[in-house]
């Protein structure tokens, strides 16, 4: 059974090895002579930064509701169960492809849209469940 503390660990780890792997591989794409010189950085951070945004909210969230009681925990993680491998996968399977006057690809729109769903339906979630909670304990 996922707990608090589990899930404040998993992310904490899941941000930490994600920072790790992108200074890694950054190192392994660039000449030793400068940073300058990198091949395919752009792509690479992008990449990156698109898993990091999976890391970052669920890392967030984990830690606001680990002060919150156990039932808005529980509802948020099942929530967050199936919502970020719907969303991982829509990204996944979007088109990688630049269009527009940006230049952002598909995947970068679709994963900044899943990502910023997220984050503003975990807000509703919390407050909501913390608001019926502080409710029935004043009635």
């Amino acid at each position: 059974m996922m707990t608090k503390k589990s899930v404040l660990i998993g992310s904490v780890t899941g941000v930490v090895f994600f920072i790790l792997g992108m200074l890694f591989l950054m190192n392994d794409a660039c000449s030793v002579d400068a940073w300058v010189r990198c091949r395919n950085v752009d792509e690479l951070v992008n990449t990156l930064l698109t898993l990091l945004m999976f890391a970052i909210p669920i890392f967030l969230f984990s830690l606001l509701t680990y002060f919150l009681k156990e039932e808005i925990f529980r509802i948020w993680l099942r929530f967050t169960y199936w919502w970020v491998p719907l969303s991982f996968v829509m990204v996944i399977f979007s088109s990688d492809h630049s269009g527009g006057l940006l230049g952002i690809s598909d995947q970068e729109i679709f994963g900044i849209l899943t990502w910023g769903l997220y984050i503003i339906i975990s807000l509703i979630i919390v407050v909501w469940k913390y608001v019926a909670t502080r409710r029935s304990m004043v009635a």
